[in-house]
Formats: structure tokens, sequence, C-alpha cells
């Protein structure tokens, strides 16, 4: 999205005074999602559409509240390349809610988010810097500057942007003073913005401003500001007005931003916004020992060939099965096709191999007593499918380990003539003759063009220059997938050399754009 200038969108707050003290705001008049239409395009591979479900059942706002279910939403969403979805995982491992707290992990999803253009990423990067999360070195050519000056920066380059969280931080740096100049009427218009745009906590906050200092704006009413905020459940609003607090919902903002004043929010698009400083609850229960998790369901054994039992560990009395993981099963899905990445392994067998792995997921969330077995045997494949696997991350259970998992890979026959290698030292890799041809040969369906998508591959080209085998980097929906292949076959390649130059099939890694940037 295009950055409007400052001025402009406080010009244009400015003129929403009325809509400020009369009624709800874009965040609050926008109508409940339809989650089965949300869900039915997640299924199809629309990762705008995972994003904006996830925040559905984050928040309860459409459907039933299911943090995990949300968590894993998102994680498909950021994994298929939807960066405000990257940013709102980035909030979830901030507060620890459905994932392993993690300011890390927090820090480089919302500095990957801001980058990729998602604003609202850029207003949360701030927060967290100013908390001591993610500080690094800076970008190129700012190396120096110190974290809380940039955080007003990524502060400022969210308001501008139009995003209420972005204009009530920047808002709250302007009148404290603490991380820059003071400002009380800039702060005024940024607190107008924040709560023009439908976001409670800068009416309250502007309301507390105006209260102390009418002339930062004296177009404006303290009292109808609170009472706007006290529609959002803001508790302190509702006393200021004389009203009975209305239950919590998704608007409301975090206790401890209403009580501090000076605190910096985290948000999701929908919601009131969250304190940095805020760990979502672990829920409590009986926690399942090894043994019990390593007990397999009656339809995950039956789903293992006989064969592959003993080997797997489901071989022992199977368990009633219980309720589908749905979390689990989501991101499974949209990984497995990630598999095929073993392909570039040694194989042992020339002819089609089918693996199955069997896994738990621990209380943090990572991959745990993993086991692999294929059929026929292939020692290589098994490993690398374990390699892979290990690094998955699941959103955490209420009873430490859950599971066990079952994931199927069914690896094609390989291809005529030595298997396809991975480049080495003094190799030259196979390329297309004409860098633009598979865009331009792409044929991918309208709906999928709009996205803000590029294809990763990894390509097998045989030593004449045929490309014989194509396996995605990334998730990818399964129409552009088969189109990426189709389009790679109409290509001509220029074969690859090994060290001494003679021609081999090599595998190349290949990105493709899909379409342009959604507006």
């Amino acid at each position: 999205m295009r950055a409007r200038p400052l001025a402009l969108l406080l010009a244009l707050s400015a003129g929403c005074a009325g809509a400020t003290a009369a009624g709800p705001g874009p965040h609050g008049a926008a109508p409940a999602a339809d989650a089965a239409a949300l869900d039915a395009r997640c299924a199809r591979g629309f990762a705008a559409d995972c994003r904006a479900l996830a925040r559905v059942r984050l928040l309860g706002d459409g459907a039933p509240r299911d943090d995990r279910l949300g968590a894993a939403l998102a994680t498909r969403a950021c994994e298929m390349g939807d960066p405000a979805a990257c940013g709102d995982l980035g909030v979830l491992y901030a507060l620890g809610r459905a994932l392993p707290q993690s300011d890390a992990r927090a820090a480089a999803l919302s500095r990957r988010a801001c980058e990729a253009g998602a604003a609202l990423a850029c207003s949360n990067q701030g927060a967290l810097l100013v908390e001591g999360a993610g500080v690094d070195p800076g970008v190129p050519g700012r190396a120096d500057e110190p974290p809380g000056l940039r955080a007003v920066r990524l502060f400022r380059t969210a308001c501008e942007a139009g995003v209420p969280e972005g204009c009530l931080n920047l808002a709250t740096a302007m009148e404290a003073g603490r991380l820059a100049t003071r400002d009380l009427p800039g702060a005024g218009r940024a607190y107008r913005s924040a709560c023009a745009s439908g976001l409670a906590l800068g009416c309250h906050r502007l309301a507390l401003l105006v209260a102390e200092r009418p002339e930062v704006a004296p177009d404006l009413s303290a009292a109808a500001l609170e009472a706007r905020a006290c529609g959002a459940g803001v508790v302190p609003a509702c006393l200021a007005s004389n009203e009975k607090p209305p239950p919590p919902e998704p608007r409301t903002p975090g206790s401890r931003l209403v009580e501090d004043r000076g605190s910096f929010a985290l948000g999701i698009t929908g919601a009131g916004g969250f304190h940095p400083g805020d760990l979502a609850a672990v829920a409590g229960g009986p926690k399942r020992t090894l043994e019990e998790a390593r007990r397999p369901p009656a339809s995950l054994q039956a789903a293992v060939p006989p064969a592959l039992r003993v080997r797997l560990g489901v071989n022992g009395a199977a368990r009633p099965d219980g309720p589908a993981d749905p979390a689990v099963e989501l991101l499974v899905e949209t990984r497995r096709a990630l598999l095929g990445q073993c392909y570039a392994s040694p194989r042992a067998v020339p002819g089609p191999v089918e693996v199955d792995a069997v896994f738990l997921v621990d209380g943090d969330g990572h991959v745990a007593d993993a086991k692999a077995a294929a059929l026929p045997a292939d020692a290589e494949l098994e490993a690398c499918l374990l390699e892979q696997i290990a690094a998955w991350e699941f959103p955490v259970a209420a009873d430490g380990l859950s599971g066990p998992y079952l994931v199927r890979y069914a690896f094609e026959p390989a291809p005529p003539g030595p298997a396809p290698a991975l480049a080495g030292p003094g190799w030259l890799r196979p390329a297309l003759r004409d860098p633009e041809c598979v865009e331009r040969a792409l044929e991918v369906p309208p709906e999928y063009r709009t996205a803000n998508v590029s294809a990763t591959v990894r390509v097998a080209v045989d030593g004449a220059g045929a490309p014989r085998l194509v396996h995605p980097l990334a998730p990818l929906p399964e129409p552009v997938l088969a189109a990426v292949v189709a389009a790679v076959g109409r290509c001509e390649w220029a074969p690859g050399a090994d060290a001494s130059g003679r021609p081999a099939p090599i595998w190349t890694t290949l990105t493709v754009r899909l379409g342009q940037t959604s507006r």
C-alpha cells in the first residue's frame, strides 16, 4: 500500500471529528466475517483468506474463538507468503498465545512483515523495540540510530499508512516526550486519527489529553470521546461517562494498555490492542506421559501399512479415536508438499517409494519422538524426511504432549539416467535460455494472479537440458504449483555441467512472480 502524506492523513482525520464523537469507525462498523466462505477459500490456497480466518478465530468475531486454530491459520498464511499474517504471528509469539513465547521470533517476524509492506507490523516492531525485544544494529544507513528513535520512525511510517495502532503509538511517544520531542498538538492529531479509525484506546487517551489541555483540540469534547471509548468496553471511560461498562469484546483494549497511559500497543487488525508485556495464560489440565502419547489412535494405526507399524512404533494396543486436532492437521497438510525436497537426497530405490512418518508435538510446539519408515526401505529418504519434519513447529497443546500424528509422502520414480545432483564447487547450474520464459508461459488461474505471491521451486534439469522434476520450496496452492510445473516444461533450458565440464542432471532453484501486488 502506498503511504499517504502525514499532513493529508491528519487533515482527513480532523474532518472525521464529528464521527469521532458520534459513532463507531471502521474497526467497529465492519460486519462479521463469513467464516465458512473464508474457510473454503483458505482451503483452496488463498493466503489472505487464511489470515482473515485466523483473525476471526483469534478474536472470536464471527466464529467461536480458538487460539490454536487461529495460530495455525496465521502460520499457514505466513508460510504461503502473506506479510500481514507474519505480522499477526509476531504478536502471538510476543504474547505466548497458543505459541511458545519468544521475543526473538516476535521481533524477526514483525521486521520481516514490515519490510514486506505490512504497515501494522511496523508499528508492532516499534513497540517491541521499546520493550527491548529485537534490538539490532538497524537498517543500512542507520546503524547508529537508537532503538527509541527507530521506534518513533516505525510508528510514524505505520500512522502515515493509515494504521490506527501506529497513530496511537506515535501520539503516545509525542505526548510523553520520552522517545521523541514532546509535541502535544502533534499527539492530539495522531490520537484523533487513531480514534477516527475506530481504535477505542485512541479515543480514551485523546479524552484524557483534551481534559488536561483543551487547547490541543478545542473542537472536541472529552465527554463525547469517553462515551465512544466506553462503547468498546474501556472501563475508565465508562466511569467518566457514568455508564455501565459493556462486556469485553474484540475491540476492547488490554487492561494494562488502559491503566498505563504511556504504554505502546501491539496490534492485530480488528482487536483493541495488546500490551507487549502481557503473556497469555498457559492452559492447565493433566499432562500426558510419553507412554500415553505414543499409544496410537485406532484410525492412525489402520492407516499405516502393517509392514511399517513396528518400525514406527504403532504396533501396540490402539486407543479409541479422539477428536481431531485441526490446528496440527492444517499445518501438516500445508507443509506436506515440501517433503518433495528430499528427492535431492541420494536414492536407494529408483522406483516409487512411500515414506510414512509419525511424530508427537511437545509442550513448546516442537516435533518430538519422530520416526520414519519407507516402503520399500530407503534409509536416505527416511533420514531426510525426519530432518525436514524436525524443523516444523505447531501451536502448543494444554496436555503438554499431543499426537501421534501421521504424515505420508509418495516419491515418484527417478527419471532415467543418473540421479540429479545438487551443484557443487565449480559446477555450472542449469539456466533458462530465456530468463522470462516461465513467467510468460505461466497460465495461473486469474484468481491466484491477484495475490502478491512468488513461487519458489527446485527444478531438476537433465544433461540434455530437459526439466524432469519440480518441487516447491514454500507452500503453494495446488493449481499454482501445477501451472508452474507446466510452464517450466514449456521452456528451453541450458543444461548444467559438473566440475569437469561434462553435462549432468543438476538441481537449480527458480523463483516465479505470479501477479501484481494487490491493492
